[in-house]
This record gives structure tokens, sequence and C-alpha cells, in this order.
């Protein structure tokens, strides 16, 4: 049984852990909110590649083609992302499963690459950006500095230096564990 932390709901749907000790390979049971009934499973079993973990989201028939794979993919891809080993999550299916493709792409995945009949899509991890938060957050302490110091030209500056000191390491230190976890330094 799943605890509270490994319940994921929605108003439409709910995705449980099947095995609270093993979230990675066994599957995460999907029902209709505020029922008891399974309608689908979730899986991330399959080969793991560092920083990358495989989706599957398969629905009981009467449950497809009314978005909810769509909210099951992106519901247990933010799962997944909060995670900081985790940067990619894919997905393959056949690429004449219509239905599964138009899903991924409203989830948010990008085709990747085919062999035969199967297509790779995936979906990666927003780069960080705390230098944005941080810049601002400088500005708003140089304004407040300024204001006290009655200098607010010279608070600004000192704000924003220390707020692009500040995030741009923070950016570049997450940029860094990207690369140390995947091999791959995002631009």
């Amino acid at each position: 049984m799943a605890t509270d932390n490994h319940i994921i709901k929605s108003p439409k749907i709910t995705i449980s852990a099947s095995d609270d000790n093993d979230l990675w390979d066994k599957e995460w049971i999907i029902t209709l909110t505020g029922k008891n009934e399974k309608i689908g499973t979730v899986t991330f079993a399959g080969v793991k590649v560092l920083g990358t973990i495989p989706i599957h989201v398969e629905l009981d028939e009467p449950y497809r083609n009314k978005g909810l794979g769509t909210q099951a993919f992106i519901m247990m891809v933010d799962w997944a992302f909060r995670f900081s080993n985790i940067y990619e999550v894919t997905a393959v299916t056949d690429r004449e499963n219509d239905k599964c493709v138009k899903a991924l792409g409203k989830a948010g995945f990008v085709y990747r690459s085919e062999e035969g009949r199967m297509a790779t899509y995936s979906i990666t991890k927003a780069k960080t950006a705390w230098l944005g938060l941080y810049l601002f957050l400088g500005i708003a302490v140089g304004l407040v500095l300024g204001i006290i110091f009655q200098h607010v030209i010279a608070g600004m500056i000192v704000g924003v230096v220390i707020g692009i000191s500040i995030g741009g390491s923070m950016d570049i230190k997450a940029n860094k564990e990207r690369q140390k976890v995947t091999g791959k330094m995002l631009r």
C-alpha cells in the first residue's frame, strides 16, 4: 500500500505506488480520484541511464482518449523531476499509435529518434533560473539599502552585483551537477 508521500492526486486521477520500497521498477496504480477502481498503470521500469528514466502509461480501454493518459504523464514526470538526479524522462511507443504520440506531445515530450516501428520521445528537466531570482532579490535589497543609506543608485548597483554573483554561481553549480550525472551540459 502506498504512503501519502507516494500518492499523487489531481481532480481527475490519483496515482499510487504499489510498492513503497521500489518506486522505480514496480507499477503505480491509476484510479479515478475518489474511486478505488484501477483504470491503468504507470511504470518507470526499463533501462535507466545516467539521469534518464523510462516511463510507460497504460490505461484500460474505456478510459483512453479522455486526456487521462496525458495527465498521468504530466503528473509522473513532475514527480520524477523532484529528484535531483533525474534530468530526462523517455517514452517509447509505436510510431503509428497516434493517440499515444498525441498524449506525449500534449505532456511536453519531444520526438527524439526512431528504430523500426518504435519512436522515442523525451522531456528534459528545465534549466535552473537562480540568476533571475537572485538578480531580482539583489535589486530589491539594493533599493532598500540605497534608501536607508540615502544613495539609491549605489545600493542598486551593489544589489545587482551581489544578485548576479550568487545566482550565477548557483546556476553554474546546478549545470555542473547535471553534467556530472548525465554527461550533458545545458547551454
